[in-house]
C-alpha cells in the first residue's frame, strides 16, 4: 500500500494565507490572525480530507545568509518588505507547530526549496511505498515532479503531476529548469532574457530541448529574441545555478518523526480558544488521523505535553500560553463545577500541570449545571445566608437604576459561590414584592463584611460604591475579574463581562437590551420583570465567578500575580473612596469666567473675519480651508483621506513660517472654545444632584502603561502649561471652610525612573544633591560651570531630558526647541556620549522586547510590543520608543499607585482628617483640615518620598491652598 508523505512549504502558505481573500481578523487581545486562522484552517482541511500518514513542514532561513547570496549579491534584493503584521503572525504559526508536535525543518543558508529537494530525493529512494506531496503552487518546484513526486494546491484542491505539468505549462520536470532559466524570476530578482515568459520559454524548449540550446540556435530567432538571447548568453550559467535546486542539503530527518497520527491536536485547542477561533476548536481531528494501517495512536503517557512558548515568553518559566479552555463535552465527566474552585485551580498552578489546568477551565464553560434563583422572601433569604455561611469566597454583582454609582438606587443584588450556581434578591421593582433594604442589610450585611470571605466581582469598583450607599460595608480580600484580564491581556480589544465570556468560556450572556432595550423607549432595570432580572443578573455572578476561576492560574504564569493582589485590588478600595468623595466646584466662578471666554471668542471672530476679509464659519473646517489655501494662499501642509487638514499641527506649522496672525489666531479660538465647552460649561452640569460634587470615575483598565485613567467628567486632561487651563483649576475647592485642598506632585519621577534603571552614576549624584537636573545636565553637555549655563541652554537640556523618555528624534527635539535639525542630533549625540549608561540601559529594553516580544514595568506590568520586529523601519522606530516609554511610564505609574494604597491605609490607620480627591499622573489632590495642614502636608509628603526604594531620592513639591491652582 502506498504511503503519503505531505511537505507544507512554509513560509509560501503562510504568504498564501496572509493575502487569503478575507478581512482583517484579530484575536480579543488585539492581535493580529489573518494569516494564522487560514494557515490553520488550510491545515485542519488537509489532515482531514487528504488523510496523510506523514505530514511536516520546511521554512526558510534568513535571507542575508542564503548561498545564492553569495553567488549572485543581487538574488531577492528588491523584494518588498513583509507587511508589518506578518512576521508576528508566522511565529504564532510556528509556535502552534510546536504545540501540535509536527515536524518542522530549517537549516542556515539554505532555502525551503533546496530542504525540500533534498527530502524528495532522499526519501522517493529510501521508501518505494511513499508519495510525496508538496504542498505549494511554487513554479521552482516543478522541476522535481515524478511519477512519485507531486505538487499539492490546497485552496484549489489541486493535484500537479508531471503529465498537468506538460498539459498546461508546455514542457516536462526535466525541462522546468531550462524553461526558468530563459524566463528568470523577477520575484527573486533572478535574470532572465528580457521578452521571454512562459509561452515564448514553452515554444523554445520543446524545438531546442536546453536553454544552452538556444543560445547556440540564436540565428533562427526573431530579430528581437536573437539580440536578447546573445546579450543575456553571459548570463546563464549563474541563472542556470540560481534556479536548480539543491538535492544535498545536510538534513537529519526520520520518516517517523512524521507520521500524522502523533500530531496532538488536543494540545491547540487552547490557543485558538485563546485566539478565538471557536470554529477551528470544533474542526480539529482526533488524536489518530492516518489512513488503515499507520502505526496506532500515542498516548499523553507516550508523549508528554510540550511546553507551549508564547509570541512574548516573560521568562524562560513563564512563557506558557494558557489553556484557557477546551470544549464541555470533551471533559472527564468526574470533574464538576464546585471541583473547577479555587483550590483545584490552585492546585494545578502549582503542579505547573497545563492539562490540569484545562480541565479544570472546562468545567468552568459546563453550561448543564446552571441554577440560578430568584429570592422571593425572607424565608428564601435566611437559607441563603445559611448555605453561604462556610464559603470562603462568593461573587457579588449589583443591578441599578443607573450606570452613575453615586447617583444610582440598588434594584437588586445577585451572588454566585459556586461555579453553576447564582441567586437574585429583589430590592426595588415594579413588579411583584421586593425585599425590604432594612430587611436585607441585617441578614446580608455580616457575610458583605466579613473579613475573612474573598468578594469577587467584575467591575467590583462599582458594585462596592453602590453596595456603601444601601448601608452595605464590603470587607475583606477583593478579586476583579475584569483587572485581572486586563492585567493578563492588556492589549485585548474589551475588557466586559459578555466579551470575556464569549471569549474566554464560549458562553453568550443574556445581552442587556434583551431587558431594558434602547433608545427612547429604554426602561430602567426596576420597570423589567422581576424574573427576567433575576436570570440576567444571576447569569452575571455566576460567569464572574467563572472568570475569576480562569483568571487566578493565569496572573500566576503572566508574573503578575503580586502587582494584582498587592496593588490593582488595595488601589481599588482607594479610588471607591475618592469617587465617594468627590471634588467640590465654585460654580460661580465658573460662571464668570465662562461669560469672559465668550467675550474672548467673540473678538477672535471678528479678528479672524477681518484678516481673511471674508465672513465665514470658523467652526468649519471645510469653509476654514477654502478661506486659508484658496483665498489666502497658504500652503498646504498635509491632508486627511478627503480634504486638506486645518489641524492644530497645521495651524502650529503656519504660524511658526510666517507673520500672519490669523493660524495663532485661530489656534487661540479653538483652545477657548474647548475649554469652555468641556470643562467651564460642562463641569457645573456633571455635579452630583445628590452631593452637589463632581465625581470623576477612575479607570485602572485604561491605558495599558498601567496609568489611571477617569471619565464622567474627565479631569486628568485639563491643560496646565496654559493660562486658561490653570485658570480651570481654580474652581476646585475644599468642601468647607474648615479644610484646605493639599496637593502633592512627584518632581520629575520619570526622570528619577531613568536614572535607577540606567544606573549612570552622575544623574544619581546629580539627584542625590538635590541639584537642578535641567542646570546639570545642560552644564555637561555643554562643557560649561554651571553658574554659565544659560536659559536657552537650560531649555534645551530640558527638551532632551524628557525626550530621552518618549524616544524623541532630533526632528522632533528640532521642532520643540528651534534648533535646527543637524544641531538637534549633534546635543541627543552629545547627551548619549555624556550619559552612556542610559544608551546602554536603553538599548537593554529594546533588546529585552525584541526577545520576549514586550517589556516590563518597576513591578511586572506586562505589555506586549507587537511591531519591535516590523520590517517597516517607522513602525519599528515607534515600536522601539514605546518600549521605552512604556518602562519608564508605566514604572512612575506603578510608583503613585503604591503611595495611593500606602497614604488610604495611613489615613484609615491613624483616623486622620484627610481625604484623597483626585490623582492626576504624577499629582495627588487631597482635602484635609485646615487647623492640621501642615501636619498633613508632612504626612502626604513621607508616604509618598518613602513609596518605593530607588537609587536616587523621590522628591515631593507639597502645598496648601484654598482651590487647586493655589495648591501649585
Amino acid at each position: 500500500m502506498t504511503r503519503s508523505l505531505y511537505i507544507i512549504d512554509g513560509h509560501a502558505q503562510i504568504y498564501r494565507a496572509y493575502f487569503a481573500p478575507f478581512g482583517n481578523l484579530s484575536s480579543p487581545t488585539g492581535e493580529p490572525t489573518r494569516a494564522t486562522h487560514v494557515f490553520y484552517q488550510m491545515l485542519i482541511n488537509l489532515v482531514r480530507d487528504r488523510k496523510p500518514d506523514y505530514v511536516a513542514m520546511v521554512l526558510d532561513s534568513d535571507e542575508d545568509k542564503l548561498e545564492r547570496k553569495r553567488l549572485y549579491p543581487a538574488y531577492k534584493e528588491h523584494r518588498d518588505p513583509a507587511p508589518e503584521d506578518l512576521p508576528i503572525q508566522s511565529r504564532r504559526i510556528v509556535q502552534i507547530l510546536e504545540a501540535l508536535r509536527m515536524r518542522t525543518l530549517r537549516q542556515t543558508g539554505h532555502e525551503a526549496d533546496d530542504i525540500i529537494a533534498t527530502l524528495c530525493a532522499q526519501l522517493t529512494a529510501a521508501a518505494p511505498d511513499l508519495h510525496v506531496y508538496i504542498v505549494s503552487r511554487d513554479k521552482d518546484l516543478e522541476q522535481l515532479l515524478s511519477d512519485r513526486v507531486s505538487l499539492f494546491d490546497p485552496l484549489k484542491n489541486e493535484v500537479t503531476t508531471p503529465e498537468r505539468l506538460l498539459e498546461t505549462k508546455g514542457w516536462t520536470p526535466e525541462q522546468a529548469v531550462e524553461a526558468q532559466t530563459l524566463m528568470g524570476d523577477s520575484v527573486d530578482n533572478v535574470p532572465g532574457v528580457p521578452g521571454i515568459g512562459p509561452k515564448t520559454a514553452a515554444k523554445l524548449i520543446q524545438k531546442y530541448g536546453t536553454a544552452d540550446a538556444v543560445v547556440a540556435h540564436a540565428d533562427e530567432l526573431t530579430p528581437k529574441q536573437r539580440d536578447a538571447v546573445r546579450a543575456f548568453a553571459a548570463q546563464l550559467p549563474i541563472t542556470r545555478q540560481l534556479v536548480t535546486l539543491r538535492r544535498d542539503v545536510p538534513l537529519r530527518f526520520e520518516l517517523e518523526d512524521a507520521r500524522s497520527d502523533r500530531l496532538d491536536w488536543d494540545a491547540v485547542k487552547p490557543i485558538f480558544t485563546q485566539l478565538g477561533f471557536r470554529r477551528l476548536v470544533e474542526q480539529v481531528p482526533g488524536r489518530a488521523v492516518a489512513a488503515d494501517g499507520g502505526a496506532p495512536p500515542s498516548t499523553a503517557a507516550d508523549v508528554p505535553a510540550p511546553p507551549v512558548a508564547a509570541i512574548g515568553p516573560r521568562s524562560a518559566d513563564a512563557g506558557r500560553t494558557v489553556p484557557s479552555s477546551v470544549d464541555a463535552d470533551e471533559s472527564d465527566s468526574d470533574v464538576s463545577g464546585d471541583q473547577a474552585g479555587a483550590e483545584f485551580m490552585a492546585a494545578a498552578v502549582a503542579a505547573k500541570d497545563p492539562r490540569a489546568v484545562e480541565k479544570a477551565d472546562a468545567a468552568l464553560r459546563e453550561p448543564s449545571r446552571t441554577m440560578w434563583k430568584l429570592i422571593a422572601n425572607l424565608e428564601d433569604l435566611d437559607a441563603l445566608v445559611r448555605e453561604m455561611a462556610d464559603c470562603s469566597e462568593f461573587c457579588v454583582d449589583t443591578e441599578t437604576t443607573s450606570v452613575n454609582p453615586i447617583d444610582a438606587e440598588l434594584v437588586g443584588i445577585a451572588l454566585s459561590w459556586r461555579v453553576g450556581s447564582g441567586c437574585y434578591i429583589p430590592i426595588l421593582t415594579s413588579f411583584g414584592t421586593p425585599l425590604a433594604i432594612e430587611e436585607v442589610r441585617p441578614r446580608l450585611g455580616p457575610l458583605l463584611a466579613d473579613a475573612r470571605i474573598r468578594k469577587i466581582g467584575h467591575h467590583l469598583k462599582y458594585d462596592l460604591l453602590v453596595l456603601e450607599q444601601a448601608g452595605l460595608e464590603v470587607r475583606g480580600p477583593l478579586f476583579d475579574s475584569m483587572i485581572a484580564a486586563f492585567l493578563c491581556d492588556p492589549l485585548r480589544n474589551s475588557f466586559g463581562l459578555d466579551s470575556l465570556a464569549r471569549v474566554v468560556l464560549d458562553h453568550e450572556m443574556i445581552p442587556i437590551t434583551d431587558l431594558i432595550g434602547k433608545g427612547r423607549d429604554q426602561l430602567r432595570m426596576d420597570q423589567v420583570q422581576v424574573e427576567h432580572v433575576a436570570e440576567y443578573a444571576a447569569e452575571d455572578a455566576d460567569f464572574t465567578l467563572r472568570l475569576a476561576r480562569h483568571y487566578e492560574p493565569r496572573l500566576e504564569r503572566e508574573q503578575v500575580q503580586r502587582l494584582f493582589h498587592e496593588v490593582e485590588m488595595p488601589l481599588m478600595h482607594v479610588l471607591a473612596r475618592m469617587e465617594e468623595a468627590g471634588i467640590s466646584l465654585d460654580a460661580e466662578f465658573l460662571r464668570v469666567l465662562s461669560g469672559r471666554m465668550a467675550a474672548r471668542a467673540d473678538e477672535l471672530v471678528t479678528q479672524i473675519h477681518a484678516l481673511a476679509g471674508v465672513q465665514f464659519n470658523v467652526d468649519s473646517p471645510k469653509q476654514l480651508g477654502e478661506v486659508l489655501f484658496d483665498k489666502l494662499g497658504f500652503r498646504v501642509v498635509k491632508r486627511t483621506r478627503t480634504t486638506r487638514s486645518t489641524d492644530a499641527e497645521v495651524l502650529e506649522t503656519l504660524a511658526a513660517e510666517g507673520d500672519n496672525p490669523l493660524p495663532a489666531l485661530l489656534l487661540e479660538y479653538r483652545e477657548l472654545q474647548k475649554l469652555r465647552g468641556t470643562y467651564v460649561d460642562a463641569l457645573p452640569a456633571a455635579r452630583s444632584a445628590r452631593t452637589g460634587r463632581v465625581h470623576t470615575s477612575f479607570h485602572q483598565t485604561g491605558a495599558v502603561t498601567g496609568r489611571l485613567s477617569s471619565s464622567e467628567p474627565n479631569l486628568q486632561n485639563i491643560p496646565i502649561r496654559t493660562e486658561l487651563g490653570r485658570e480651570i483649576r481654580r474652581a476646585f475647592v475644599p468642601r468647607s471652610r474648615e479644610e484646605l485642598l493639599i496637593v502633592a506632585d512627584y518632581s520629575q519621577i520619570e526622570l528619577r525612573v531613568l536614572a535607577h534603571f540606567s544606573e549612570d552614576e552622575q544623574l544619581i549624584a546629580a539627584f542625590a544633591q538635590d541639584a537642578d537636573i535641567h542646570i546639570f545636565v545642560a552644564a555637561q553637555v555643554n562643557n560649561v560651570p554651571i553658574e554659565r549655563v544659560t536659559k536657552e541652554m537650560r531649555s534645551r537640556a530640558k527638551a532632551v531630558n524628557f525626550g530621552i523618555i518618549y524616544g524623541q528624534t532630533a526632528f522632533g527635539l528640532a521642532r520643540g526647541t528651534g534648533m535646527s535639525r543637524p544641531e538637534a542630533q549633534r546635543f541627543i549625540d552629545d547627551y548619549f556620549a555624556r550619559y552612556p549608561r542610559v544608551r546602554g540601559f536603553m538599548d537593554r529594553i529594546i533588546a529585552d522586547a525584541r526577545r520576549d516580544g514586550g517589556v516590563r514595568t518597576i513591578l511586572g506590568r506586562w505589555r506586549p510590543i507587537w511591531d519591535i520586529e516590523s520590517r517597516n523601519a517607522a513602525a519599528r522606530a515607534q515600536a522601539e520608543r514605546l518600549a521605552v516609554n512604556t518602562v519608564m511610564q508605566g514604572s512612575a505609574a506603578d510608583l503613585i499607585k503604591v503611595a495611593m494604597v500606602r497614604l488610604q491605609a495611613r489615613i484609615e490607620q491613624e483616623r486622620l482628617p484627610l481625604r484623597l480627591l483626585l490623582q492626576v499622573h504624577d499629582e495627588l489632590v487631597c482635602e484635609g483640615a485646615r487647623s492640621r495642614a501642615e501636619e498633613l502636608s508632612g504626612v502626604v509628603r513621607e508616604v509618598m518620598s518613602g513609596a518605593m526604594a530607588l537609587r536616587v531620592p523621590l522628591k515631593v513639591d507639597v502645598a496648601c491652598g484654598e482651590n487647586w491652582l493655589e495648591s501649585k
